[in-house]
């Protein structure tokens, strides 16, 4: 009878937590997709990336773009060759010495047209032993430049579908800039989108 008892309880527990867990991803859903619908229900089109670029330029106004700030000397060609990448000025007030380095690269549709950027970001002095230089200390420090460069909505958190962690949402009209869930020590991934031309999901 105990053991029956026992069971009935374990599995009222196990009913009660996904309960609560299904309403919680229940209206952090709503909460997106209501914010979505706001945004662009507003028709504001804000089209402004980095450095000049913009959502709907075309592939090789990109590549004209960084070939002119690499001739400056702004930007260089990443490592791997997928990316541009750029040394991020240190804030005044910064009490750590590794500069950041951003890589980003133009999301292109099948008639070459930018609808968003792919970022990443990591301390330049990253280690694996040197905990401040980890990627989760450095979300906040992303989240707070993306506020800097694109001013408006805040950021709200909403569970990643089809991976573990969180994932940071800004909408302002038609841009959508979301952080993703973080998948290594090292790199904070930014992906940034025009919601006239992507499905609205969210992975």
């Amino acid at each position: 009878m105990k053991k029956q008892v026992s069971i009935v309880l374990k599995n009222s527990v196990k009913f009660l937590i996904i309960f609560f867990l299904l309403i919680q991803l229940s209206c952090n859903k709503s909460e997106y997709t209501k914010l979505v619908n706001n945004e662009m229900a507003k028709n504001i089109v804000n089209d402004s990336l980095i450095f000049g670029m913009t959502f709907g330029q075309t592939r090789k106004l990109f590549f004209d773009q960084c070939w002119k700030l690499n001739n400056q000397k702004i930007i260089n060609q990443g490592s791997s060759n997928n990316f541009v990448e750029y040394q991020l000025p240190k804030k005044k007030g910064d009490s750590l010495n590794s500069p950041i380095t951003l890589l980003f690269y133009g999301i292109f549709n099948k008639e070459k047209i930018m609808t968003g950027m792919d970022m990443k970001f990591r301390y330049v002095a990253w280690s694996l032993w040197n905990k401040s230089l980890q990627s989760d200390k450095l979300v906040p420090v992303v989240k707070d430049s993306l506020k800097t460069w694109f001013p408006g909505n805040d950021f709200i958190v909403i569970p990643a579908k089809k991976t573990k962690g969180e994932i940071h949402v800004k909408i302002d009209g038609n841009r959508r800039i979301l952080i993703e869930p973080i998948t290594d020590s090292r790199t904070v991934d930014v992906r940034i989108d025009d919601l006239r031309y992507v499905l609205d999901k969210i992975n």
